[in-house]
């Protein structure tokens, strides 16, 4: 503590303008991918999609940002202006989502370029504002003041990301504005406010920092180095001397000061290669992890209050606020008495943290989409749905007599050694349905082996009875609700309302379905009324996380009813199962992000360190465009698998760093001389 009140009074503001900034972006990301599943109706897929490359741009830009920086404009002045392109995206996003009355496409616009202006904006000052600070003070005098700074520094992001985690989800979904249920424009605004806040923060401190501007364009001459050293290494004869590494054959153009510089840089860039596959893991708490939480239990009884699905990675920035004193003061010099006492091998043990992560994700997964039943290679099952308010008498040719409640389903299960056959079903509706010109039919019926075959039982216009073969009901791989509707000839050209029962004014999470003949639809879990037209059929079904569901309607003398069938059902669990994974997360966060945010500057040249740390973060982008990639080519039906692939790849990507960071040597920096 004393030594955190002897940092020079410059850093404050700097830390203050980071809190504000923190919470504003934070608090954005948060809810964005229920922004884009509720008010801009993508789907799960796309959604993810859509918020990974808003990461992708948002972690490319610090290399624009530290270009700008270190050749061109300095920190300060690049903190400055793209703090303004960022409030400007903020403000954007916040005007879109309250203006729905617009198109939904042109809303969809706005969004895009308010995130890609926040993107540019806070990507652009990430690898500056941790530098700048650095900056702040004297090495190696001030060196124990400095190591703290980057622990007090990522504490600060937390305690923004902790407080925005918690708030800009409750102004979304418990704060009711516009005649809405919801409130998207709040939870945006105040991010927004916040933005403008930090801008106050940072220029209010100007007269005391320490501004370096800077000498060179750094990374011109650096990249002509590179270009050149390598055309002299491939011209060079075979009479020419050797040089000890191939940077070495630029030194008649360019000096000793720049060649060294540049090959340090290198060393640590080299070292990043494997992180982005640490951060395909750490970014999907704000995308799957969300999503899962989707299909979660909330409620905490005894505070009348329910956690929401982007408000419950609240628990990865505070555990993230103890943990960080906890391993500085307990954890790590335990560590260091059995040999992990250098930062990349604090780095290599956080990858196999984030492994265990994604573990207990694949679990709790695993639990939600439950069993899906399977039958024996050599059995086949016939699903009959009864259309009619009365029973119905059934007998096929191979397996006997059955009977069928009315709007109700008959399992048949057959037993076959040959691939598929056919069986022929003769049926008999009771004679309450008076209405039918006739009650009897035959029919032949398909029996696919190893799988199951739907058939809807209803009537022509009232005339004759018909049996309809129907497509297979599979469980999504969302989780979400797999819905689809019964129901005879008459209800045609009407259509059904699922109005969710938590929504009192508005119709966001209502569903207008039309009368589409065999096709299912994607619900999200919850409790819903259903309505014919204006017409109130059903109240309160429960449509459960991996449920496949049957909703029959029949309609007589002007009188409709109807009956949901769930088919199969997942798991309702509580939303607290996700801490394991989230506890997990964090441990890895804390030993790699905040390791490598110490590592990149203690390592970089003094004149690439805004570079290096852009570097660094840019890993994070090319973890993101791996998700992006995984998640378009849809490699997996099963989001368990999906999980468990990240798994092995995060495993490879630690034993290939394990290898990489063996033979690395440690530098040490001063303001005078790189050794």
């Amino acid at each position: 503590m004393t030594t955190i009140l002897k940092y020079p009074k410059s850093v404050w503001y700097i830390i203050g303008n980071e809190f504000c900034e923190r919470f504003s972006y934070f608090g954005l990301k948060a809810v964005l991918v229920l922004f884009f599943t509720t008010i801009q109706e993508y789907d799960h897929d796309t959604s993810t999609i859509i918020f990974h490359m808003f990461l992708v741009c948002a972690y490319l830009s610090p290399l624009f940002g530290a270009i700008i920086a270190d050749s061109y404009w300095g920190k300060y002045k690049t903190i400055f202006i793209l703090s303004i392109v960022h409030a400007i995206g903020n403000i954007l996003v916040a005007v879109a989502s309250f203006v729905t009355s617009i198109s939904l496409n042109f809303q969809r616009l706005f969004t895009i370029v308010g995130l890609l202006l926040t993107s540019i904006g806070a990507g652009g000052i990430k690898p500056c504002v941790s530098s700048f600070g650095g900056d702040q003070f004297v090495i190696p005098d001030q060196e124990d003041h400095l190591q703290k700074f980057f622990s007090v520094f990522y504490f600060t992001i937390n305690a923004g990301s902790l407080l925005s985690t918690f708030i800009t989800p409750e102004l979304r979904k418990s704060v009711q504005c516009f005649r809405r249920d919801s409130c998207f424009p709040l939870a945006f605004g105040i991010p927004a406010i916040l933005m403008l806040i930090s801008i106050v923060f940072f220029v209010s401190g100007k007269s005391m920092y320490k501004i370096k501007k800077p000498v060179s364009s750094i990374i011109t001459t650096s990249i002509g180095c590179m270009f050149y050293a390598l055309k002299k290494k491939i011209t060079a004869s075979s009479n020419e001397p050797k040089r000890k590494d191939w940077l070495e054959y630029s030194d008649d153009k360019y000096n000793t000061h720049e060649i060294s510089e540049l090959r340090s840089a290198l060393d640590v860039m080299y070292l990043l290669i494997p992180i982005p596959l640490f951060y395909t893991l750490f970014d999907q708490q704000g995308s799957r992890w969300t999503l899962q939480g989707t299909l979660m239990n909330g409620k905490i009884d005894f505070l009348n209050w329910s956690i929401k699905p982007d408000q419950v990675h609240l628990i990865n920035p505070l555990f993230v606020l103890v943990f960080i004193p906890l391993f500085n003061g307990v954890v790590y010099p335990i560590l260091y008495k059995i040999g992990i006492n250098t930062p990349l091998k604090k780095v290599t043990l956080g990858g196999l943290f984030a492994a265990s992560s994604f573990v207990c994700a694949a679990v709790v997964q695993c639990i939600i989409i439950g069993q899906t039943s399977v039958l024996a290679s050599n059995e086949g099952q016939l699903r009959i749905f009864n259309n009619f308010d009365c029973g119905v008498a059934m007998s096929g040719s191979l397996v006997g007599n059955f009977s069928i409640e009315p709007l109700d389903v008959l399992h048949i299960n057959y037993s076959s050694a040959v691939f598929n056959e056919t069986d022929v079903l003769s049926i008999n509706v009771e004679p309450t349905c008076q209405l039918l010109k006739t009650g009897t039919l035959k029919q032949r019926v398909f029996i696919v082996k190893g799988g199951v075959s739907f058939y809807l039982l209803t009537s022509k216009k009232h005339d004759d009875i018909e049996l309809k073969y129907l497509n297979e009901l599979r469980k999504l791989r969302s989780g979400n609700s797999n819905l689809r509707i019964s129901y005879s000839d008459n209800l045609s050209g009407k259509s059904i309302t699922l109005r969710n029962t938590d929504n009192k004014l508005s119709d966001i999470n209502n569903f207008q379905l039309p009368l589409n003949k065999n096709t299912n639809h994607e619900i999200p879990v919850g409790t819903y009324d259903i309505y014919l037209d204006n017409e109130h059929i059903l109240v309160t079904i429960d449509l459960l996380p991996a449920s496949v569901n049957e909703l029959i309607f029949h309609q007589r003398f002007n009188h409709t009813t109807a009956k949901l069938i769930t088919l199969e059902n997942g798991k309702y669990i509580h939303i607290l199962w996700q801490v394991p994974q989230t506890l997990f997360i964090t441990i890895a966060e804390v030993m790699i992000v905040v390791t490598l945010l110490e590592f990149t500057f203690t390592q970089a040249p003094l004149s690439m360190k805004s570079f290096i740390s852009a570097a660094n973060l840019c890993t994070q982008a090319v973890g993101n465009l791996i998700i992006v990639i995984i998640s378009k080519i849809g490699l997996f039906e099963n989001q368990v698998h999906e999980y468990i692939f990240y798994v092995i790849l995060v495993v490879l990507g630690v034993i290939i760093f394990m290898l990489m960071s063996s033979k690395y040597k440690y530098k040490y920096v001063t303001e005078n001389q790189s050794k």
